[in-house]
């Protein structure tokens, strides 16, 4: 799970935190996550640095429940990437897992009304320089993909880009995260 380094910093921060100081944080993170009632998670008004907290803890959740985490994954995870103790990561953990089904809902609730366009179709070519001239100059491989967008209600959207060998490697990684992401939340969803 990549965190932005503000989330790491703040959820290392957490440790100095007092235990009911904590829970309050983790009660205002399960709100603003599955709630839907915008006044009940806007609760009064708070510091900067508890909305960083709350704000660094909700991104760690929602970053946990897009992989479908379960809360052993979730412990191990913010002890290793987000800086936590193991005590810390413990509360954290068993916070996440006490939202986990209703936050995973409130995701496929946004993703399936979400006006955002869908894959349908894609094409890549990989162009790698046999010789080059006189010069020596060697070049890294270029790959050109090209995909076809649409919101399945008629024609797509065709979208072209290009990417260095490290782009890709990148793109693939987090394509095949997205898909195990989504088939172990298939597996257990009920639809």
């Amino acid at each position: 799970m990549d965190l932005p380094a503000s989330a790491v910093k703040s959820l290392s921060e957490l440790d100095g935190l007092p235990k009911e100081e904590l829970e309050s944080v983790l009660s205002r993170v399960a709100v603003a996550l599955t709630s839907d009632d915008l006044e009940k998670a806007a609760v009064g008004t708070t510091s900067n640095d508890v909305e960083r907290v709350v704000g660094a803890i909700s991104t760690a959740f929602v970053e946990a429940g897009r992989r479908g985490f379960d809360t052993r994954d979730a412990r191990a995870t913010l002890e290793r990437n987000g800086g936590c103790s193991s005590g810390t990561a413990e509360i954290l953990a068993k916070s996440y897992g006490e939202i986990k089904r209703g936050l995973e809902e409130r995701m496929k609730r946004h993703a399936m009304s979400s006006p955002i366009l869908k894959l349908s179709a894609h094409a890549c070519r990989a162009d790698y320089v046999v010789s080059t001239s006189a010069n020596g100059d060697a070049r890294e491989p270029g790959f050109h993909l090209s995909w076809v967008l649409s919101d399945g209600r008629g024609e797509g959207e065709r979208v072209n880009f290009e990417c260095d060998a490290e782009e890709m490697a990148h793109l693939v990684e987090t394509l095949r995260e997205a898909c195990r992401a989504s088939e172990m939340i298939a597996a257990r969803s009920d639809l």
